[in-house]
């Protein structure tokens, strides 16, 4: 086919034309190319001044918001709601009536319990007192002696005539001899002697003695009092139970509900009222429940989860801020009161991270706080004021001995053994091995293709391009020059 001279020229126009913007391309390139290549072969030393400040290790952990003092007052003695004296939102303080209950069944209780005690009392005095016996017994007879003499005595003693005289010897001692009978020229002539029988000795009456014995029945003693310990007991629940019809505040606080109204009826709870404040689970907070609910925020504390190895490094005592979630620029200064020494439930099982709970005490006005509010913890673990320090990643390796290089003001460097103190969150307590102001480099910054971190402005694009050198893929400068090749 011919070609036409004015059209011969403009084919021959193009093609230079496009060696031209070949040859362009692949000199921006190698010139591209050929930079970063020497940038590459330069790595940017960063440096951290050792300098005087404070260093602080903390923990962190989240957790919510509780109070101690709310408390739940429940009835000991069920029944008929006769009175709520309270309501939602009333200030009351410790010991102030909140309701009442019909206390006819409780009354009638006390009653019989005095009762049975009485008889109780009655008994046991019975019982201790004893069952007494009365026995009659006889003396034994006296001798009769005494009864002869005393007759002779008698005759003797007495004066008068001779027949008197005889007659009363008779009487007093049974036997005597009769008088001699006067002779008429006076001379007492012998008669003979009578002989007169002995009356018979009389019989003494019977001589008896009253003898009382009592007996103690040990047993029925013991069971006696038993049952008089029974019967006081009964009376002192009894008299519990009456006084449970009647509840009051067990602490200071708002009521913050109440359950039924005068004429429902409620239960009764063996604990009565409460004030332990609401049921931590874990970093959660459950509020009280019962039939009247008193709130006070007054000493709120916090109970937070932290992870097994931050909560080793917790102890009693340290300080502590309280940031809480809804109010981000909130900030509450807090100390730690207790850390459990068992995982939170459900913690350590399967995948699960294993965490520990605290309580923590929150310190000044925390009179608008509220049972429940999310908060976040971080304690201070370790503090060290007026220290040398450095960012931590300035050093190398791990614990207590470090390394680092210096950089002198000439450009040169060293290697040196530093002791380190406190870690804190970014930096390190320095101990030895530097001074104030010595420069320490830092980890390169440098990527692999000679930028920072491999972001700079058409760095993809060398790459690409060196990509395509070497693989036949890419695009951009690696593509034209593939072309020029």
């Amino acid at each position: 086919m011919k070609v036409l001279p004015r059209r011969r020229g403009a084919v021959l126009l193009n093609s230079a034309l496009g060696v031209a913007l070949v040859g362009a391309a692949a000199l921006a390139y190698t010139t591209l190319d050929s930079g970063a290549e020497k940038t590459a072969g330069k790595t940017q030393v960063r440096t951290a001044t050792v300098t005087k400040g404070t260093v602080l290790a903390t923990v962190s952990g989240t957790g919510t918001l509780a109070s101690p003092t709310d408390a739940a007052q429940d009835f000991t003695t069920g029944g008929r709601l006769t009175a709520v004296k309270v309501a939602v939102g009333d200030q009351v303080t410790k010991g102030q009536v909140l309701a009442t209950v019909d206390t006819t069944a409780a009354q009638q209780q006390v009653d019989a319990a005095q009762a049975a005690l009485n008889t109780a009392s009655v008994n046991l005095t019975k019982a201790r007192a004893g069952v007494t016996t009365t026995t009659v017994q006889q003396l034994p007879a006296k001798a009769n002696g005494s009864s002869g003499s005393s007759g002779s005595s008698g005759g003797n003693g007495t004066g008068g005539t001779g027949a008197t005289g005889g007659t009363g010897g008779r009487g007093a001692g049974g036997s005597s001899a009769s008088a001699p009978s006067a002779d008429p020229s006076g001379q007492t002539a012998p008669s003979a002697q009578a002989t007169v029988p002995a009356a018979p000795p009389a019989v003494p009456e019977p001589q008896t003695t009253t003898i009382s014995t009592t007996k103690v029945d040990e047993a029925a003693v013991a069971q006696a009092e038993q049952q008089l310990a029974t019967a006081q007991t009964n009376l002192s629940n009894a008299q519990t139970a009456l006084a449970g019809t009647t509840l009051t505040a067990s602490v200071d606080g708002t009521v913050a509900s109440v359950a039924a109204k005068a004429g429902d009826t409620v239960g009764a709870t063996g604990g009565g009222s409460s004030a332990t404040g609401a049921k931590s689970t874990g970093s959660s907070a459950t509020a009280p429940s019962g039939f009247i609910v008193l709130t006070n925020p007054t000493g709120m504390q916090v109970t937070a989860n932290f992870s097994e190895l931050d909560s080793l490094k917790l102890k009693k005592g340290e300080a502590a801020t309280v940031t809480l979630n809804a109010q981000s620029d909130s900030g509450f200064n807090a100390s730690v009161l207790s850390v459990s020494p068992l995982p939170v439930s459900g913690s350590g099982g399967g995948s699960a991270a294993v965490q520990y709970s605290a309580t923590l005490q929150i310190s000044g006005d925390t009179s608008k706080l509220r049972t429940g509010l999310s908060a976040t913890v971080s304690v201070v673990t370790g503090e060290a004021d007026n220290a040398l320090s450095l960012p931590t990643s300035a050093l190398s390796g791990t614990g207590a001995s470090r390394t680092a290089t210096v950089v002198h003001q000439d450009g040169s460097t060293d290697r040196v053994t530093v002791g380190v103190g406190v870690e804190g969150d970014t930096t390190v307590q320095v101990l030895t091995g530097l001074n104030e102001g010595d420069k320490v480099e830092l980890a390169s910054t440098s990527g692999s293709n000679g930028f920072p971190n491999g972001s700079f402005p058409g760095a993809n694009g060398g790459q690409g391009g060196q990509g395509g050198r070497n693989g036949g893929a890419g695009a951009g400068a690696g593509a034209a020059r593939g072309g020029g090749r």
